[in-house]
């Protein structure tokens, strides 16, 4: 049974076909050029094949003999081939990014879009429609918080090189739209240069990349996209309410984009304490580098000449006070620059960015500080700023102002001078291990919850002098030192959030208070208490989130606790896991039990007069939480559990796919605000009736009670599915290819279910196509609750009345369209073929779902509503089809070779192309 229609082509997508079949013409022109006739005739038999195959043709091939005709292709051929899908991949990504830029113009134009298009002058729009005035609206957007969080990823091969390159290509696509014909041909030239450049940069890196070198591509980023793009998108929100509700909005700062990179010590021990203060120092030198350049650009446009207006009173102060502190600095430019005081005031701000600039450097290498002037901190850059902006002001130049100063002066007001705001994450275990040696050698108990709380309340030390503790305590204890020095260096937004992992209780929160007070971040017995922590629980399995509410309405009553809320202005976050409990009981049961816990924490957290921002730990995928349209996924979220505070994180191929170009990169962060704002003040997806939601409510308890039997027995009860998940799946090249530094096992549970991380679980289904982790005891669900009495009628109701339920099922929707079970059939029969019967199990689970679906829905195919990604997954899908392929070849003739045998390394080799080209070819991986 197809899922989806027969390929067809929109007329407003033709442009994307006719770029995606010029790229490739190109792309097959350097293959040819580079490698030879021979792999250039491998790659295009490949490709006709396979497309005979999906297209129906009546002497299309069958799988079995397409197999056949890979496996005779030399290793050397196979891997070339290989890398030219993946690069084909990668290009067709671009071909679609620009797409969207073209589409999101095109939208712009349209009189009455919905607010759904993401556009933030449509959502200003609808809420004045609405009965929102100037006021409300400023004090709406004044509470935004949105923090994007970009973590380091096992399953992430896009390097920065790549990433640039491809940024060009993009560039070039959208520069063709409009170019003459002679610029065409000057434009497909150069192209054609970047598509050689890609062919010849190694996509694998050659070695497993270490922590310092993630940190390198995540600053990639924020250099590149993230300082621009939030500037921009903020630019756009003020000129937005101006235009319509008639009155200025300045100093609006959405924006609190993060990092885990550096500081991600769970299950990772390259993530030393060492590596999380250099990982700080080296953002915030990438953002002072911005910053001091982007002045250093001010310096050539700012021209302001007392001969034509008279200088800022308060600016000539400044100066002089400036020639006292930095007189080589005054030397150099009062000359040049005498009737040019805003250009002196820059060249000064310049220098004392540089005096921060090599004060890290110092740092860093272990050197004496330089005495070179600096900025204390980002407040004395700001006042600086805020100086130029009244000098310009006083001058008349309104405009110059809002075009050149301002994006920096939002800059500032997002990024301050950390760049982004690390988290630090461990697991509760290191935290329980440490206190219970420490409580040992100072003889005083401290596993109980009243023995921390009565640490907590008093002031005797435990950590005095050099105890004889074993080195991973010390090792945990020094992390909250390092993150006190963060603060002290860089301010305290650099590091003060604690992230910890699989929390189930209210010791395992207080003992990181515990460990906080003793490093000096936390003082709780004080008046007022004073706290430098926040303090994030991450509930991750279904049962730690049926507790959370629980646990945290337990730990709001804790005497110490609540002292510890008072001194962070009575802010709790709390961090839900969506990989972990999806692993744990399925993708339907984890959704539901995930949506409860939120309601239960909004509600415990107003009861105790506590403000809740929710952390979303979810991956790209949607076995991992994600796969939503962000707009459709945000305003899905329950009622009253965003308040416009809320951050996400962003892991995998979807970083790249979101902000790897500077378009692409604004309109993310500019559908990321509109989705907040009318999650958060909207009345979308809020109106049910009582009775519809107590309705709607029991049925979802009646679907995660019939899934979750289902997914346990076959996941963790017995022992078939873990094994064909080893055996026919690629995830043990995963551990090999060096896509990041973090082992896919968490430590001691190396070969097992309950030790294996939840991205390579997810990731090694995604790779044979068969995504069964996401889909597993829906169609059971689905099918069950449909065949009941007036089932089928709630469930259609449900889907089109809940906007939760509608995200769910579209979520199950496009992971469904994107399985392709003959093609992990064949993983199955080539790799692992005793596990046929299983297959087959799978199999029909598969297509109760996909029935389940069409059915709720009433439409004969998936995605109905989507009819570009139809047609994108239809037309990927032939080659994918040769990856895949190439894949179960390799494997298989990896798995018949010797440990020593020579052509491992080779083997290997072409299987993380392949691995990267799945996983560029599907796009939502991470």
């Amino acid at each position: 049974m197809s899922v989806l229609p027969p390929p067809s082509s929109r007329v407003e997508d033709r442009v994307l076909h006719e770029n995606v079949r010029w790229l490739a013409a190109v792309l097959g022109r350097v293959i040819r050029r580079l490698e030879g006739e021979e792999v250039f005739r491998a790659v295009e038999d490949l490709r006709r094949a396979c497309r005979a195959r999906r297209h129906g043709a009546g002497d299309g091939p069958s799988l079995r003999h397409l197999l056949g005709r890979v496996e005779a292709l030399p290793l050397e051929v196979a891997a070339r081939t290989a890398r030219a899908f993946t690069l084909f991949f990668l290009l067709i990504n671009t071909a679609e990014q620009v797409h969207r830029v073209r589409r999101d113009r095109e939208e712009n134009e349209i009189p009455h879009a919905s607010a759904e298009t993401g556009s933030i002058q449509r959502v200003l729009e609808k809420f004045r429609d609405e009965g929102s005035d100037a006021d409300a609206m400023a004090d709406a957007l004044s509470r935004l918080s949105i923090g994007p969080v970009l973590t380091a990823h096992p399953t992430e091969a896009t390097r920065s090189t790549v990433l640039g390159l491809q940024a060009r290509v993009a560039e070039k696509l959208l520069a063709r739209d409009e170019a003459s014909p002679l610029e065409q041909e000057a434009l497909e030239r150069a192209l054609e240069a970047d598509v050689e450049l890609l062919w010849l940069a190694a996509e694998v890196r050659a070695g497993r990349p270490s922590v310092l070198d993630e940190v390198s591509n995540a600053l990639w980023y924020l250099e590149q996209r993230f300082t621009e793009a939030g500037a921009r998108v903020v630019g756009e929100l003020e000129e937005a309410y101006e235009r319509v509700f008639g009155r200025e909005l300045e100093g609006a700062t959405p924006f609190r984009p993060g990092s885990w990179v550096g500081g991600d010590r769970d299950g990772n021990p390259h993530v030393t304490p060492q590596v999380t203060l250099q990982a700080a120092r080296r953002t915030s030198h990438a953002m002072l580098g911005v910053y001091k350049r982007s002045v250093e650009g001010l310096v050539h446009s700012l021209a302001l000449s007392t001969r034509i207006r008279p200088p800022l009173p308060d600016l000539v102060e400044s100066l002089e006070r400036d020639r006292q502190e930095m007189p080589r600095v005054w030397e150099k430019n009062a000359r040049r620059n005498a009737e040019e005081p805003v250009r002196l005031k820059l060249s000064a701000m310049a220098a004392r960015l540089e005096g921060c600039r090599a004060r890290l450097e110092a740092r860093d290498a272990g050197r004496p500080e330089p005495a070179d002037a600096a900025y204390s901190n980002a407040a004395a850059f700001e006042e600086d700023l805020l100086l130029i902006r009244k000098a310009l002001t006083f001058a008349g130049a309104r405009e110059a102002r809002r075009t050149l100063l301002d994006p920096l002066w939002a800059t500032l007001r997002i990024h301050g001078f950390h760049g982004y705001r690390l988290d630090l994450r461990e697991d509760s275990r290191a935290h329980a291990e440490a206190l219970e040696e420490i409580a040992a050698v100072v003889e005083t108990p401290l596993g109980e919850k009243g023995d921390l709380e009565g640490e907590l309340l008093g002031r005797r030390p435990l950590l005095c002098g050099r105890l004889p503790l074993g080195e991973k305590t010390w090792s945990t204890v020094e992390v909250f030192r390092v993150m006190g020095r963060i603060q002290e260096e860089i301010g305290p937004e650099a590091a003060s959030t604690y992230i910890l992992s699989m929390a189930s209780s209210e010791e395992d929160i207080l003992r990181v208070l515990l460990l906080g007070r003793e490093t000096g971040l936390v003082d709780l017995s004080a008046d007022p208490p004073r706290s430098a922590l926040d303090v994030v629980p991450l509930f991750e399995t279904g049962d730690d989130l049926r507790r959370a509410p629980g646990v945290m309405d337990s730990l709001f009553r804790n005497s110490a606790y609540q002292r510890q809320l008072r001194a962070r202005s009575m802010r709790q976050e709390v961090m839900i896991g969506y990989s972990d409990s999806a692993k744990d009981v399925g993708l339907l049961p984890a959704a539901w039990v995930l949506h409860k816990a939120q309601e239960g924490l909004r509600d415990a957290c107003r009861d105790a007069g506590a403000s809740l921002a929710l952390f979303h730990g979810r991956g790209g995928t949607v076995g991992r939480g994600g796969g939503s349209p962000v707009f459709r996924g945000l305003v899905a979220l329950p009622p009253g559990t965003v308040e416009g505070r809320i951050k996400i994180t962003e892991q995998g191929e979807v970083i790249s796919q979101k902000f790897g170009l500077p378009s692409i990169a604004r309109k993310s962060l500019e559908v990321m605000l509109a989705g907040v704002l009318v999650s958060s003040f909207g009345r979308e997806c809020f109106d049910l009736s009582s009775a519809d939601d107590r309705l709607f409510h029991e049925t979802m308890d009646r679907l995660a009670d019939v899934a979750l039997p289902v997914y346990r027995r076959l996941v963790h009860e017995e022992e078939d599915m873990f094994r064909l998940f080893l055996e026919a799946t690629p995830v043990r090249e995963l551990a090999r290819v060096h896509f990041g530094s973090r082992p896919a096992y968490r430590e001691g549970g190396s070969g097992t279910m309950a030790g294996i991380r939840a991205i390579p679980w997810i990731f090694g289904w995604t790779q044979m196509r068969s995504n069964a982790a996401s889909w597993l005891g829906v169609g059971t669900a689905l099918s069950a609750v449909a065949g009941e009495s007036g089932g089928l009628e709630v469930l259609r109701r449900m889907a089109s009345g809940w906007c939760f339920f509608n995200d769910l099922l579209g979520k199950i929707e496009m992971i469904c369209a994107k399985t392709d079970m003959e093609v992990a059939r064949l993983y199955v029969e080539q790799l692992s073929p005793a596990h046929r019967p299983l297959f087959d199990e799978l199999e029909k689970e598969f297509f109760r779902t996909t029935e389940a679906l069409a059915a709720i829905r009433q439409a004969p195919y998936l995605l109905m509503d989507q009819p570009l990604l139809q047609t994108d997954i239809a037309h990927r899908n032939p080659y994918l089809d040769v990856l895949s392929l190439l894949q179960t070849s390799l494997l298989k003739g990896k798995r018949s070779l010797a440990e020593d045998d020579p052509q491992r390394e080779a083997l290997e080799a072409a299987l993380g192309s392949t691995l990267n080209g799945v996983a560029q070819g599907l796009r939502n991986t991470g």
